[in-house]
């Protein structure tokens, strides 16, 4: 059939602005799996983790309802590293004020002794100069709701935090630190923090199988590991031997940051792998382990 002097010229013109886009797709970095943040001032890094990520807004909408969950369970004071440094979570939660948030929530299950933890930590000072972010202490079994675990292996229900499941995004913003039971505590152990019965996981289940099984429910849409300081020994609790990575690593799939997080410092007095962490051996399905097969930016701030 011919072509007539009205389709070529159309063609032509849809073929030529066609050219720009593709030529942007051809050219544009792919988005790394984590980000690498060296540095000495964590809301300046966490800025720069941010940035290289693509922004807070590729996070946070306006009008979501925000829930952050710091490693703040501990009464010690911030030098151990056995809790999330302050700067640090003050910085994502004014991150997800500036992206209009309409409500940011920090939220916590503390060991026993309930706020006295996250003033010790620090995190009540430091939030001061946020008024708008709420903090929210979890302590009743009615602040808990028992959610289907899909997929689990040992654990088939699991009662979580309502705060966590009426939220619109959950940032997990753990400490790096060393675990006398499973190795290390990173982004897949924080997790815990937001369930009621953690002793069952201690005593009834498996450690390591069911902190696996919890990420199934708990589903960060960040993670933000803080290794501004690092416990190396005697963790969760300390005090212990501590060193000073200066880093921040963040990413989408918690898995991919424990891996990537234990390259920072020798944890236990060794270089572990993953094959030291068995919680995160078994979560190798939902994300990749092996830290030479990710894509990582490093970025100085």
């Amino acid at each position: 059939m011919p072509l007539s002097r009205r389709s070529f010229i159309g063609g032509t013109l849809i073929a030529a602005a066609s050219v720009p886009l593709l030529g942007r797709r051809a050219f544009a970095a792919p988005a790394p799996d984590l980000v690498d943040v060296s540095g000495s001032d964590p809301k300046a890094m966490v800025a720069a983790a941010l940035t290289a990520l693509g922004g807070i807004g590729k996070f946070v909408r306006k009008g979501n309802h925000v829930v952050l969950k710091p490693n703040a369970g501990f009464a010690n004071p911030p030098d151990w590293g056995s809790t999330t440094h302050p700067e640090t979570v003050v910085a994502v939660a004014k991150a997800c004020i500036d992206a209009g948030a309409k409500s940011v929530t920090v939220v916590e299950f503390p060991q026993g002794r309930g706020l006295k933890c996250l003033e010790r930590c620090g995190l009540i000072a430091a939030l001061q100069a946020l008024p708008q972010v709420k903090i929210k202490v979890l302590s009743s079994p009615g602040e808990f709701s028992k959610v289907d675990v899909k997929g689990g292996v040992q654990l088939k229900q699991v009662e979580v935090a309502k705060a966590y499941l009426s939220a619109d995004v959950l940032i997990s913003i753990p400490a790096a630190k060393a675990h006398n039971e499973t190795g290390v505590s990173f982004g897949l152990k924080n997790a815990m923090g937001l369930i009621y019965d953690r002793k069952a996981f201690h005593t009834m289940l498996n450690l390591h199988q069911a902190i696996a099984d919890l990420q199934r429910v708990v589903k960060p849409q960040l993670t933000i590991l803080d290794a501004t300081r690092a416990l190396l020994t005697n963790g969760p609790t300390g005090p212990g031997d501590t060193a000073t990575p200066g880093r921040i690593v963040a990413g989408r799939n918690p898995v991919c940051v424990d891996a990537y997080g234990l390259t920072l410092a020798r944890f236990n007095n060794k270089q572990m792998t993953p094959a030291d962490v068995k919680h995160l051996e078994l979560c190798a399905g939902m994300g990749e382990i092996h830290v030479a097969k990710l894509k990582v930016k490093k970025v100085k701030a």
